[in-house]
């Protein structure tokens, strides 16, 4: 019986996630006001770096993961348009910082990567993302922007 219910765990989440098309990198929830996304943004944890309230746009600092993720920061933007929050978002790997690649040091500002439905770092931040859009409570939809 336990096998049955984890197996049936296992599948429902991978179709949830079986329907994101590989390259997604933003998420669109209808039905949701600048105050409630920052209101949002604040009960999970985000602090607000930038908020200009004539554009309807957030900018968040880097929140720190936890668990197999801890060594990932990652940022959200949110911008309200049309009563629909778009949501993208950047992520930095902590662990190679300080460091040297090819003679260049690595440092936040050069390390810094797109949130994007893919494979590995890009994927886990992706589902982190989409973890917090789905705490809006309203149906999301996934798209690629340029």
């Amino acid at each position: 019986m336990r096998i049955v219910i984890i197996l049936t765990l296992f599948l429902l989440s991978f179709s949830v996630f079986s329907q994101i098309p590989k390259g997604t990198n933003m998420i669109a929830i209808a039905g949701i006001t600048f105050k409630q996304a920052a209101t949002s943004l604040l009960d999970a944890g985000f602090n607000l770096e930038k908020i200009d309230s004539n554009f309807q746009t957030i900018k968040t600092e880097f929140k720190e993961q936890s668990g197999k993720l801890k060594w990932l920061k990652i940022r959200l933007y949110v911008r309200i348009k049309d009563s629909t929050a778009l949501i993208t978002g950047e992520f930095l790997n902590t662990v190679n910082i300080g460091g040297k690649l090819l003679g260049t040091e690595i440092t936040p500002e050069n390390s810094t990567f797109k949130i994007k439905y893919s494979w590995g770092n890009e994927k886990d931040c992706f589902i982190e993302m989409d973890k917090f859009a789905r705490s809006l409570g309203k149906p999301v939809e996934y798209s690629t922007v340029k």
